[in-house]
């Protein structure tokens, strides 16, 4: 079984969704924290159109003081140094515990009060970051035991592994059951929409997840994030084999338009990819057994990466490195690619098989599996 890096809607690899469509996008982060050392640095790290940003500030009477513009909200992470090391210093360290908060920002004021840690750090007044906190404190003791864990299997011999496996498997089914609570006590939540993005995960159970949506507030449901979700629902269904696959145009490495439609009368392996993600980069080698073997016989493979601005020239490499051989796509704007978000994708390596009328006959292969369904479509003459 191939894993996945899947797109977890509470975590570093949270999606950048619009909520808001004032016209002022300027954002304010404020943090209270007198009793920090005077040499402390806090360091505010987020993703804008693709392209990472970090930010930092230092204080001044007793205050970290971020600005910025942006026009969605976005998940963010605060990271403090009090040591000197700088940001190159706390990456290199990034395996050890760091003092580090995550939230949100958005168009408007977040105001933190905390002593020494940022990671106490308690946010002022109500609202999303409010909400968030709220929810993180109930799967707190989860959390904990769930790291625990995950740092102990590490080392551990198989049969301590198996029986680690049983518990993070109950710890799960734990966390699952409180984020189920939040979402039904806070309807009008923002946060409960995106615990319930990631409550669903990438294949949803619709007969349960659509009822739970339905009882989110009118609010809620009509936010972008809530009409994203509509459509990740109904697209269970809508990108089935025997639906005609979505088109599209999006940019090759050489900056030229590419578009599906151009394929038509060929089989087509839709493959979403990112140079950054370990198991599409394990897949690639088979990818590239298929290809050849196939290429003469209506068949190609089209690309479309999330990767992003920053990590152009990594792709760029990976292609190179792994051999890849077919057209290549993206516009570099990581999980927001909007062919990706055309096609509902929340983890990869993820792909779709198009036959030459345009139309989707299988999804989700494995390698093993697309190879047999391609000796099936496209026999030996």
């Amino acid at each position: 079984m191939i894993k996945k890096v899947v797109l977890l809607l509470c975590g570093a690899a949270m999606p950048f969704i619009s909520v808001s469509q004032t016209k002022d996008s300027s954002f304010a982060v404020e943090i209270n924290a007198m009793a920090m050392p005077s040499k402390a640095k806090i360091y505010l790290l987020y993703q804008q159109d693709g392209k990472k940003i970090v930010d930092s500030a230092v204080q001044h009477s007793g205050s970290f003081v971020f600005n910025g513009k942006i026009g969605r909200l976005v998940n963010a992470t605060l990271l403090c140094d009090t040591t000197a090391i700088g940001f190159s210093g706390l990456l290199k360290k990034r395996n050890e515990k760091q003092d580090v908060l995550r939230m949100y920002i958005y168009p408007g004021k977040v105001m933190l009060k905390t002593s020494r840690l940022i990671a106490d750090a308690k946010f002022i007044g109500k609202g999303i970051n409010s909400d968030y906190f709220r929810l993180e404190q109930m799967l707190k003791p989860v959390t904990e035991q769930k790291n625990q864990l995950s740092r102990l299997i590490v080392t551990a011999d198989q049969e301590n592994i198996a029986m680690m496996n049983q518990k993070l498997d109950s710890l799960n089914r734990i966390k699952k059951s409180i984020q189920q609570r939040f979402i039904t006590e806070h309807p009008d939540s923002f946060i409960a929409l995106a615990t319930l993005q990631e409550y669903a995960g990438v294949s949803p159970d619709i007969s349960v997840i659509a009822p739970m949506f339905n009882r989110l507030s009118g609010r809620v449901q009509n936010m972008p994030l809530g009409k994203e979700f509509q459509k990740f629902l109904s697209d269970q269904t809508a990108l089935n084999p025997g639906s005609r696959a979505p088109v599209f145009t999006q940019q090759d490495t050489a900056g030229k338009p590419v578009s599906l439609a151009s394929f038509r009368g060929k089989y087509v392996l839709i493959d979403f990819w990112a140079s950054w993600c370990g198991p599409c980069r394990d897949t690639n080698p088979e990818l590239v057994k298929i290809y050849n073997e196939f290429k003469g016989r209506n068949f190609t493979i089209l690309g479309v990466s999330l990767d992003d601005t920053d990590r152009k020239d990594a792709w760029l490499k990976a292609i190179k490195e792994d051999g890849l051989k077919w057209p290549q796509v993206s516009d570099l704007k990581h999980w927001e690619n909007e062919v990706a978000k055309l096609y509902s994708i929340r983890k990869i390596p993820q792909n779709f098989l198009i036959d030459p009328e345009g139309i989707i006959i299988a999804r989700d292969l494995e390698t093993a599996a697309l190879m047999e369904k391609l000796k099936q479509v496209i026999p030996i003459k």
